[in-house]
């Protein structure tokens, strides 16, 4: 940390010169650390510390003797990996280790945001990758089944549909003309999303429905069909979202896509020779 008079002073030591990545005393000292925890970790192995173990039982003695062993071990580890940190020196070898072989020590304490799993982040996630196989044929799948409905149900531009809303300070019929189709908002994870959008001369706002609610609405009388089929270009129907928008980095990985998702999902992985996941 910077002094009143402009020069470095280290934050472990307080010596000027040198912060503290790169202090000296430091860096000795994690290495006296390793050596220490690894040589009483094996004064325990050895049974040289009996005495300060619980005298319950010999399965207590040998159960803390286990805990001491591994409680020194993991100790040691720490400070061996930050020294590796910061000398680039394997103290378990002694060899200085290339970039390539620090950035792998260094991964093995990273843990994945999207899988949970350590050594490798959400960018190279394999799990996302192959979640994002098996959402894109299964929207697929949605997107042509919506695409039916509309096909079946001869929805097309201009059709006609009534719905109640306020307006004027009273509910009311209110007519509406379909206008246009966009069947990017179907997809796996939203399969009965609001796909056709309907206009209204004497209504401000828009509303968006569903096949499956416009199927209600010609069942209840409340909307027509076109005269012509309705035929949407092959792109607008098999298009999906992108890996970003579909799994975005703020959410944690869908709990259908897991071991205990749904059986859609596995059969997609299966059909697809996705291995299932752990």
């Amino acid at each position: 940390m910077p002094s009143y008079t402009g020069t470095i002073r280290c934050s472990h030591c307080y010596e000027q010169g040198h912060n503290k990545r790169k202090c000296p005393r430091l860096t000795s000292e994690l290495k006296k650390n390793y050596e220490d925890q690894y040589r009483i970790a094996d004064r325990y192995r050895n049974r040289e510390l009996d005495s300060r173990l619980p005298t319950y039982s010999d399965r207590s003695i040998d159960e803390s003797r286990e805990w001491n062993v591994n409680y020194h071990v993991n100790r040691a580890e720490e400070a061996r990996k930050e020294y590796l940190k910061r000398t680039k020196i394997d103290l378990a070898t002694g060899k200085k280790v290339t970039n390539k072989a620090a950035k792998a020590e260094r991964m093995k304490k990273v843990k994945c945001g999207y899988c949970k799993d350590r050594g490798h982040t959400r960018r190279t996630c394999s799990a996302v990758k192959d979640d994002y196989k098996v959402y894109k044929a299964l929207s697929e799948k949605y997107k042509q089944a919506a695409y039916a409905k509309l096909q079946e149900l001869n929805i097309n531009i201009g059709s006609m549909v009534f719905a109640r809303r306020w307006a004027s300070g009273k509910y009311r019929n209110v007519m509406y003309l379909v206008t246009e189709f966009d069947m990017s908002r179907v997809d796996y994870h939203n399969r009965n999303a609001s796909c056709v959008k309907a206009t209204s001369p004497q209504h401000s706002a828009d509303v968006w429905l569903s096949a499956a609610q416009i199927a209600g609405l010609i069942a209840d009388g409340k909307a027509h069909a076109s005269a012509t089929p309705l035929m949407l270009q092959p792109d607008t129907i098999s298009a999906v979202k992108l890996i970003k928008d579909a799994f975005p980095t703020s959410a944690e990985r869908p709990h259908q896509y897991t071991h205990y998702g749904d059986d859609a999902v596995r059969d997609t992985r299966e059909a697809l020779g996705i291995p299932a996941p752990l």
